[in-house]
């Protein structure tokens, strides 16, 4: 199982979307390897453009595994945030949602945002970056 984050998503959903991106996911999509969180659910919901339906997205992510996250991890978010911090890495809060969220399920978290290199220098955190795929 993978955690893919919006990042990849973006990129695997756009019709104009990177075709090695695509065929990636949809390799661990078909192989029931995917899965996503409510806060990446969230983040893709804030970015539906007008002729988009939320309701096709709900449908087309319900196959997917929806990772749980437990209360007591906000505590790690917490210190994970605060530790790069120290080290001047300022990543977002969703990016260490994201990550603690990776860390505690023990997955690899595919990503196209360069801060989750940043995070994962500084922490215990698997990534497989797909920025190559996106860079012209």
């Amino acid at each position: 199982m993978v955690l893919l984050d919006t990042s990849v998503w973006i990129f695997a959903l756009r019709p104009s979307g990177s075709q090695k991106i695509q065929s990636r996911v949809r390799t661990v999509i078909l192989n029931g390897e995917a899965a996503l969180t409510d806060w990446i659910m969230l983040e893709l919901m804030t970015g539906l453009r007008k002729e988009q339906r939320a309701d096709s997205l709900l449908e087309f992510f319900s196959p997917l595994s929806r990772l749980s996250f437990h209360e007591s991890w906000w505590e790690k978010v917490w210190k994970l945030a605060a530790t790069l911090r120290q080290k001047g890495i300022s990543p977002s809060a969703a990016d260490c949602l994201i990550a603690t969220t990776a860390l505690e399920h023990s997955l690899v978290l595919w990503h196209c945002d360069k801060d989750f290199e940043h995070i994962k220098r500084h922490s215990p955190l698997k990534t497989l970056s797909l920025i190559q795929y996106i860079q012209p």
